[in-house]
């Protein structure tokens, strides 16, 4: 049997006391150690994301050039009613609307006068612009009035819910709204949390704003139709249609259509004076500016987007990083090279200095921009550190390649205005990474030493496709990118197809890249180039000036 315990413990030798204490000691650095290695490897952002600083805000662009106008005036009345004064509780609510429509349909070129019953309706010019915005109170005399106009070719710029109360203000129901606008139903958009709308390319109303242009507005309630065709839409935050919640699919937010006579009608389901900040108004002004000259019948024009008037523009950005960097990304370029299609690496510095035959590889099939030396996130690092940082990884792919970089992908995405600058100061030209879906198309930032360019990431890449949606399947991979490049034709901005070397292998994988190649090529619509082509030519596009000259005038030489 087992001798219980002795429950008065015996004093200790020394030497007892002397093992225990190096034993101690062993353990104490073997702790420390531990936590050295950890300390070292440990992603602290990760661990502790409470301690982090936040973000920097994003920098932001310079507005698009405006559109050039036709110098000509037109007339436009301004029906400004009592009845539609007295139906809005806030008695100032009303007059400030009518003042920013004079404002804004003068400065869109009209020369503005006020009409304010059914009698100074049927008074109109077929020539004038007819203005209502702000009324969902009309009286029978004032609806046959306005219907009058537009049967005799008349244009007309109106907002919200108009007409759909009587002359006593008693709900109507939306048909006048309907009936105006050719819609096929209507829908208010009420308690949403932010309130957006995108602008597509190629509409009556996008010049001067570029494609999938984002616009936040105060989400106070608004209107929206439901129309076939390309229109400006209500959206999300990531530029995806948004429609009412009742299932009409209504999402159309600005409409410009043509009535049975010929005239023009431009309608607005926003309101004036709504956007959340001055850099909104002035894009959700333009939006305005162009829907009025629109339905004036006055030329405005701007660049198009893309050369050769393509509608749309890709670019394959493949991020070199990994173990299976060299492999991969040796093969990736022996495919796009024998396809004879443009296509950008970044490539991690520290990974691949020394290797010639990839540099070689890489260079003969694209250009080669950089990850950074080390792929360290950029973005809240000081103006010394990010300055250092990325000179370094320039030259690093100078003496690599033979050719400075002009493109700069940034670790995690990561980019703040000083990014901007210390990349333009070592050299560079352009970076790749998300500009929180600002827009579809690339931002001009204006920095010490000339422009930087930000190329928008919208769709999913590989990493997002693969390792966080889980989609093992090749072909998936493939739809969603295909998916993706939909979604951005329909807008006309840039579609960025991007995978990492260490999950694009070759086989099916590379194939889903090749597999949207091979649904736009041959098609015109489409502008496929390399990201330095892309960067460089939007600067190009900015620099245009474009000016109306008389009938007749020499062309210019």
């Amino acid at each position: 049997m087992r001798p219980r315990r002795d429950p008065v413990p015996r004093a200790r030798e020394a030497w007892w006391w002397l093992g225990g204490l190096l034993t101690l000691g062993l353990v104490a650095a073997g702790v420390v150690a531990a936590g050295v290695a950890l300390w070292e490897n440990i992603d602290m952002r990760q661990l502790a994301p409470a301690l982090q600083a936040p973000p920097p805000p994003p920098p932001t662009p310079e507005l698009p050039p405006p559109p050039a106008r036709m110098a000509a005036s037109f007339d436009v009345a301004l029906f400004d009613s009592e009845r539609n004064r007295a139906y809005f509780p806030d008695a100032d609510f009303h007059p400030a609307q009518m003042r920013r429509w004079r404002s804004l349909a003068e400065q869109a070129g009209g020369v503005v006068r006020t009409v304010s019953d059914a009698a100074g309706l049927r008074g109109l010019a077929p020539d004038e612009v007819l203005l209502i915005p702000e009324s969902p109170c009309l009286s029978a005399g004032e609806r046959g009035a306005v219907e009058d106009h537009l049967e005799r070719g008349g244009s007309l710029v109106t907002n919200w819910a108009l007409g759909v109360r009587d002359g006593s203000c008693s709900w109507r129901g939306w048909d006048m709204l309907l009936t105006v606008t050719g819609a096929e139903a209507v829908r208010e958009l009420t308690g949403r949390p932010a309130l957006y709308l995108t602008v597509p390319a190629g509409l009556a109303t996008s010049p001067g704003l570029d494609p999938g242009t984002r616009v936040e507005v105060r989400p106070d309630p608004a209107v929206a139709l439901r129309m076939p065709g390309a229109r400006i839409y209500w959206s999300d935050w990531a530029l995806n249609p948004w429609p009412d919640d009742d299932g009409a699919g209504a999402d159309v937010a600005v409409s410009t259509t043509r009535s049975g006579a010929g005239g023009r009608v431009s309608w607005f389901g926003v309101r004036t004076g709504q956007a959340v900040s001055d850099r909104e108004q002035a894009l959700l002004e333009r939006v305005f500016h162009n829907g009025i000259r629109w339905a004036a019948g006055a030329p405005h024009a701007a660049p198009t987007p893309w050369p050769e008037a393509a509608r749309t523009a890709l670019l394959f950005a493949i991020e070199v990083e990994g173990e299976a960097a060299y492999r991969n990304a040796a093969d990736i370029a022996s495919a796009f090279q024998a396809d004879d299609l443009p296509i950008s690496f970044f490539a991690v510095s520290r990974l691949v200095e020394g290797d010639e035959a990839l540099a070689e590889a890489l260079s003969a099939a694209g250009e080669v921009g950089t990850q950074t030396v080390d792929h360290t996130p950029l973005a809240g690092l000081t103006a010394q550190d990010q300055r250092i940082r990325l000179r370094r990884s320039w030259s690093d792919i100078e003496e690599w390649t033979g050719l400075g970089p002009a493109g700069l992908r940034p670790p995690e995405e990561s980019v703040d205005a000083v990014t901007l600058e210390a990349w333009r100061r070592a050299g560079g030209r352009y970076i790749l990474a998300s500009n929180e879906a600002r827009s579809a198309s690339p931002e001009i930032h204006d920095v010490d030493g000339g422009p930087m360019v930000l190329l928008p990431r919208l769709m999913k890449d590989d990493y997002t496709i693969i390792v966080r949606d889980i989609t093992l399947r090749s072909r998936t991979l493939a739809e969603a990118y295909l998916a993706g490049t939909k979604k951005i034709r329909a807008i006309g901005g840039l579609a960025v197809v991007a995978g990492h070397t260490q999950i694009i292998e070759p086989g099916a994988r590379l194939q889903a890249l090749r597999s949207v190649a091979d649904s736009v090529r041959g098609h015109d619509v489409w502008w496929i180039a390399e990201a330095r082509d892309v960067a460089l030519g939007w600067v190009d596009r900015a620099r245009v000036t474009l000016a109306w000259a008389p009938r007749g005038a020499p062309e210019a030489e």
